[in-house]
């Protein structure tokens, strides 16, 4: 389906008529992500990385610099060279024959990051027009203008492919004030118009008695951002930001005056309406594996909040310079590899392993499974999978979810397969540990049952509450204990 799509779209990108030039950009966009997202399966997959992963790195490398944008025509070609050798290899053509058509769309990417190098230059003021427009949702609130401009700068951006400078900034220098008048519209009807219904809608319901100060500031946010606007129409960054102020506000009115007017009613107590506002907060710090203290108000668990932030916050800054060096010893075993004429057998096997990791990853949803590795083994964490309090039964609105997990399995081959259960800490040491045992051996006779598997590779194990991975004095640390994993061994 991915390459059928792709091939339509190649052919309609040969087609420059002023009618289809307003799609072209949308058309590359689509181009891009689906190449760089390209996933084959089943037994050719290790050749195809071989062959494609270089190219592939070069299209993500070319989507996050915007070549499919500011280099059209080069990143045409490309597509075209690549979709020429995802068919050459479909058909079991020869090595080098396929190896030719990856060259030449190599050689086109290249050739579009050096144009998209010179574009970031030439068009500075048009891109940030464009990326403020973009901000303001413009091809969605000022579709027409947005379409215009865009044709415009791919106009420009074709001239200064072509070689013409000139010509390239004087279309460029049309195509910005299109950008900013799309913006322009998008702001006064995405974000003015938006902000004025609902202080109208506020006043209505009489949130001038009940939220009187929101109302007011949200009012008050609405003058300035029209007088922003007024002032300098081509600065919107300050008039967009009122107004989305405005907007917020004038939602904020409106929830203040509907719990105001439950209250009144007596179909809401205030004391409901503490619990309702402490709810979030109990929850993110159950997620945040923390215990919400909340007889004093809320300022000692917003303080634990706020402080395991800041250790996760220093945590993802130590991995980020792990990824960077990972990446530079990478480089750098590349070039030793060449200098050596020898390939990293290492190497070449993590890559398989990630690339399989990526490949089960997408078969969940978040809210389904968490996938992760643990040395050379592979965990599907069924965080949606669910059993009624102390049974072991499998329920059917769960059997799409193991469906997936069969997938996941069946995409491992020979690998061993352990079903491990576990429990929260509420309940008996031996009690949970039965459950936990008859839970992991009721996942096991369901793929026993619903699978071509040998019983010989998966195993059933109970750990009952003695290995937690979150807080048992919390319900959603309590949760995240009664859990299901499949641990998937690799293969000899």
């Amino acid at each position: 389906m991915q390459g059928m799509t792709l091939s339509i779209l190649a052919h309609k990108l040969s087609n420059l008529n002023m009618k289809s030039t307003r799609k072209i950009s949308l058309g590359l966009i689509i181009g891009f992500s689906l190449l760089s997202g390209y996933v084959v399966a089943g037994d050719d997959s290790a050749m195809r990385n071989q062959l494609f992963s270089q190219v592939d790195a070069s299209f993500k490398a070319a989507k996050k610099a915007g070549a499919d944008i500011l280099s059209p025509e080069y990143s045409e070609k490309a597509i075209k060279y690549y979709r020429g050798a995802e068919k050459r290899f479909s058909q079991n053509k020869g090595i080098d024959d396929i190896k030719e058509y990856i060259y030449q769309s190599e050689s086109y990417l290249r050739k579009a990051m050096e144009a998209t190098r010179i574009a970031e230059l030439t068009f500075a003021s048009v891109i940030q027009a464009r990326s403020d427009a973009i901000s303001a949702d413009a091809a969605k609130y000022a579709t027409d203008a947005w379409t215009d401009a865009e044709s415009q700068f791919r106009s420009a951006a074709l001239k200064l492919e072509g070689g013409s400078i000139k010509g390239a900034k004087k279309a460029g220098a049309k195509a910005e004030p299109m950008f900013r008048t799309a913006e322009l519209t998008a702001v006064k009807e995405n974000y003015l118009s938006g902000a004025r219904n609902l202080i109208e809608r506020a006043k209505k319901i009489k949130a001038d008695r009940f939220a009187p100060k929101t109302l007011a500031n949200a009012e008050n946010l609405l003058k300035s951002a029209e007088i922003a606007l007024t002032q300098n129409r081509y600065d919107t960054d300050k008039p967009r930001d009122l107004a989305k102020q405005a907007k917020n506000e004038g939602k904020h009115a409106i929830t203040i005056t509907e719990i105001a007017v439950a209250v009144k009613e007596k179909s809401l107590t205030v004391e409901d309406v503490v619990k309702r506002y402490e709810k979030p907060l109990s929850a993110i710090a159950g997620e945040m594996n923390l215990v919400a203290t909340l007889h004093n108000g809320y300022k000692e668990t917003e303080q634990d909040i706020l402080k395991e932030v800041d250790k996760y916050q220093k945590r993802s800054t130590d991995l980020s310079q792990c990824d960077i060096l990972m990446e530079e010893m990478t480089v750098e075993v590349a070039k030793l590899e060449k200098q050596l004429g020898v390939k990293s057998n290492k190497l070449e096997a993590e890559a398989r392993i990630r690339e399989h990791l990526a490949r089960i990853e997408n078969l969940f949803d978040r809210d389904e499974a968490q996938i992760f590795r643990q040395g050379k083994s592979l965990i599907i964490r069924m965080v949606g999978l669910s059993f009624d309090s102390g049974k072991f039964e499998i329920k059917p609105e769960h059997f799409g979810l193991l469906s997936k997990v069969k997938s996941a399995i069946n995409m491992s081959r020979n690998g061993q397969i352990i079903i491990e259960g576990h429990t929260d800490s509420y309940g008996s040491d031996i009690d949970n540990l039965n459950l936990s045992e008859h839970r992991a051996e009721a996942v096991v006779q369901y793929f026993l049952a619903n699978m071509s598997l040998n019983p010989s590779r998966i195993t059933a194990l109970g750990f009952g509450e003695t290995h937690p991975i979150a807080n048992n004095e919390t319900p959603e640390g309590r949760a995240k204990n009664r859990r299901i994993d499949v641990i998937i061994k690799p293969g000899n």
